[in-house]
């Protein structure tokens, strides 16, 4: 079904063929995807679904029209292409107009498993399967969900720059509920090879939860010590990480902002044991080899650090990805900078991409716990907002599972809360970490990240919440 490189090159080069523009830009994207769903320990959804989006952009050194089509015969093409340079004449001259890139050289980045992208519903069926023996054996209420996607996408321009990259994922989720509905968990995985995703211990862990969570006790809100399980920091850390913007920094509009002008590149904000880096190599969730543009989930508009390829649009489209050290040992050690602010202040641009890592402890979940004298285990965020863009401020929900800590061991289940909290001052509140592991996704416009557990200080819970 997929494309090879020279198929991708070819179709690039028949569009860009019809193109009358000084430049034009095509980019190519095939997504495969199939699932299968439970609910309510029953079976109730398995299919698939294929996605063409093949994206035009034609440009004349001040001006850009851009038109998006999902079939490849030659009129849709040809009609495409024409009318993006129609949209082109009669757009606004954009005041940060960049030139399309020169051939660039492209790391090679392997992420494409054969097995993965061959699955069907028999591959699928075991994990559901294991699902569903459990929650009945244990009287749970359980469901859940397994997806693959196979991805071949492809960027091309005039002046000869082409790129191809294919890659696989996979990922399996299960929430598990009691019979009087009081106790709710939840767990997840994700890889790009399926057959690496421990099923049964992903229902096991989402089983358990249910059942220790069960007629939680009601506890107070306020500040509390937390461990964070690695779903719950991955929930918080893409609104700290929009922020890593050197031209967000600079114009005064982040934490990172210095008073009276400038951003605080090289500053010591965090403690010596918090490091974030961006590794488009990383084994574990390789990530497409240039920045921007695409769809959410492998190199989506929405991530550039979170193994997307970059936040920003055209404004990084088509740079090189490269391994970047965001915070080093708790120093502010690097700023994306896009193509345009990169003229503005005389630096090279530097584009969010790859896997978003952070370097952990050695420990496991269980001995931040041990080392607790009192406060709450947390399994993950949902519905989470922004409050103040300024100092990253976020407000969101505790969700399918929270526990009070007491002496090193935890006590009893409480209920869930509201949370208003800065993920800047959860870094810099960081008691102890646990190894770092791979997060699921928990929907489309997610991605897996490399995390550790962490045990902070002084998270404030503003009010209790009615969610299971």
């Amino acid at each position: 079904m997929g494309w090879t490189r020279e198929q991708a090159k070819q179709l690039a080069d028949q569009i860009l063929s019809y193109s009358r523009a000084r430049d034009c830009d095509v980019r190519l994207d095939l997504v495969q995807r199939t699932h299968t769903r439970f609910a309510a320990n029953e079976v109730t959804t398995s299919g698939a679904m294929v996605d063409l989006n093949i994206s035009v952009s034609s440009r004349d050194g001040k001006r850009t029209g851009t038109l998006q089509v999902n079939e490849t015969s030659r009129e849709a093409l040809k009609k495409a292409v024409a009318r993006s340079e129609e949209l082109m004449h009669s757009a606004a001259p954009d005041a940060e107009y960049m030139e399309d890139l020169s051939p660039q050289q492209y790391p090679e980045v392997h992420a494409f498993n054969e097995e993965t992208a061959s699955a069907t519903a028999l591959d699928r069926r075991a994990g559901i399967q294991q699902a569903m023996e459990i929650s009945r054996a244990r009287k749970l209420k359980c469901s859940a969900f397994v997806q693959t996607t196979s991805r071949w996408s492809a960027i091309a321009n005039k002046r000869k720059n082409f790129g191809f990259f294919a890659s696989t994922q996979a990922t399996f989720t299960s929430t598990a509920r009691t019979q009087d509905a009081t106790g709710s968990g939840w767990a997840g995985g994700a890889s790009p090879r399926l057959l690496d995703i421990s099923t049964q211990s992903i229902v096991e862990r989402a089983a358990k939860k249910a059942e220790s969570s069960a007629n939680p006790r009601a506890l107070d809100p306020g500040k509390y010590t937390v461990v964070l399980e690695p779903q719950a920091v991955a929930d918080l850390m893409p609104n700290l990480l929009f922020s890593f913007s050197r031209r967000i920094a600079d114009q005064g509009k982040s934490f990172l902002s210095k008073p009276g002008g400038g951003n605080r590149l090289g500053e010591k904000l965090f403690p010596d044991f918090v490091t974030i880096r961006s590794d488009p190599f990383n084994a574990q969730w390789p990530a497409r080899p240039w920045a921007g543009g695409g769809g959410a989930g492998m190199g989506g508009a929405r991530g550039g650090f979170l193994g997307f390829g970059g936040f920003g649009g055209a404004a990084f489209e088509g740079l090189p990805v490269r391994k970047v050290t965001w915070i080093d040992r708790g120093v502010v050690n690097g700023l994306s900078v896009d193509r345009y602010w990169a003229t503005r202040v005389k630096v090279e641009p530097l584009p969010f991409s790859g896997t978003l890592t952070m370097e952990g402890g050695s420990g496991k979940i269980e001995d931040l716990i041990a080392g607790t004298e009192r406060g709450l285990l947390i399994t993950h965020f949902w519905y989470i907002r922004p409050v103040n863009p300024q100092n990253v401020e976020l407000t969101g929900l505790t969700r399918d599972g929270v526990w009070l800590i007491e002496k090193g061991k935890i006590a009893y289940p409480v209920n869930n809360f509201r949370f208003n909290q800065s993920p800047v001052n959860m870094l810099k509140n960081i008691e102890a970490m646990s190894e770092p592991v791979v997060t699921a996704l928990k929907d489309f416009s997610s991605s897996p990240m490399v995390v550790p557990a962490i045990r902070a200080k002084d998270f404030l819970f503003s009010s209790k919440s009615d969610a299971v």
